[in-house]
């Protein structure tokens, strides 16, 4: 199939948000669109608003719905990427399991679909247009509502035995930890994503501990923003939550650097983009301290990645493109 004026329409779907995006042959965003999802998941309502946004944005930006090649959706999901079940999405779809969600969103927006996890449809577009290019051996590590991971090797995806490898949030860092959404114990997500991060600083209240950050959230709950707002007026509870985040996230990267071996670990997400300044530099020092003298660990690039929120959104237009034409 000819590429030539074709587009792909593509969604990266997290714990809060979505953001929409049609993406043309070069990796070049033609119109975007965020919004907020709604407290109800039913799988079936939400690609049926994924579509009628899609086709509302194309209108907007002056694009026959007719030359969408296809439909692409990045998501923090276990799933069986090739038959497009989604197993579990705690963070998108709540309780439902076992979902065809590539078949809805086809049937929904009436073009071939195809869903990605969004560590790697985001490790595909590092990999594409920024930190990864180039690299054989590249780790995408995803840090925000959930943590997660993409693994190329060689260049190529690799999925592992049933494709759910890349489940980095659910390594254990501490065994005695706090309950994941996964319903196991001390998971890197339950430890160093937003949600835990804010957890931990509303622990801290709890017991007392004299902060700025009460008086900054007011009546709304603090949140990690909220946290790294607050250590950077060098508030000391804080800055003891960011200093324990760098803890437990160093752990998880000194032992996928001891599994994996990569050239290059790029770090996104929404704590990575908005707390890089407190984050970065503390975590390549956790990490050197924490790795083994057998490993080139100066050699090996921690980087935050350069594409931001449109990472997902390339690297599933990536996979559109390879996929369809």
């Amino acid at each position: 199939m000819s590429a030539e004026g074709r587009y792909a329409a593509c969604c990266d779907v997290g714990g809060t948000k979505a953001l929409l995006g049609l993406v043309d042959v070069d990796g070049q965003v033609l119109a975007r669109e965020r919004y907020l999802l709604g407290e109800q998941r039913d799988p079936q309502d939400m690609v049926e608003e994924l579509a009628h946004r899609f086709r509302a944005l194309a209108t907007g930006a002056g694009l026959d719905w007719h030359k969408v090649l296809g439909v692409g959706c990045s998501a923090a999901v276990m799933a069986d990427i090739e038959r497009g079940i989604i197993f579990s999405a705690p963070n998108m779809l709540g309780s439902h399991r076992d979902v065809p969600f590539r078949q809805l969103l086809s049937d929904a927006t009436g073009r071939p679909a195809l869903i990605e996890m969004d560590a790697y449809a985001a490790a595909l577009g590092e990999a594409w247009k920024g930190v990864g290019a180039g690299v054989d051996y590249f780790v995408y590590v995803v840090v925000g509502t959930g943590v997660g991971a993409g693994i190329l090797m060689e260049g190529r995806v690799y999925r592992g035995w049933r494709g759910t490898a890349g489940e980095f949030g659910h390594a254990t860092i501490d065994p005695n930890g706090p309950q994941c959404n996964c319903g196991r114990y001390g998971c890197l997500e339950a430890l160093a994503s937003g949600p835990a991060i804010a957890l931990r600083a509303e622990g801290a209240l709890v017991q007392g501990r004299q902060t700025v950050m009460s008086a900054m959230a007011g009546d709304a709950a603090i949140t990690a923003e909220v946290v790294f707002q607050a250590a950077r007026q060098g508030d000391e509870v804080a800055l003891d939550v960011v200093r324990q985040t760098v803890e437990y996230l160093g752990i998880g990267l000194v032992n996928l650097i001891h599994i994996l071996n990569p050239q290059v670990i790029g770090l996104g997400g929404g704590i990575i983009l908005g707390g890089s300044d407190l984050l970065l530099d503390p975590l390549r020092r956790e990490v050197v301290r924490r790795c083994g003298s057998w490993v080139d660990v100066r050699g090996t690039r921690i980087l935050a990645t350069s594409l931001g929120e449109d990472a997902a959104l390339l690297g599933v237009a990536r996979r559109v493109w390879e996929e369809f034409v």
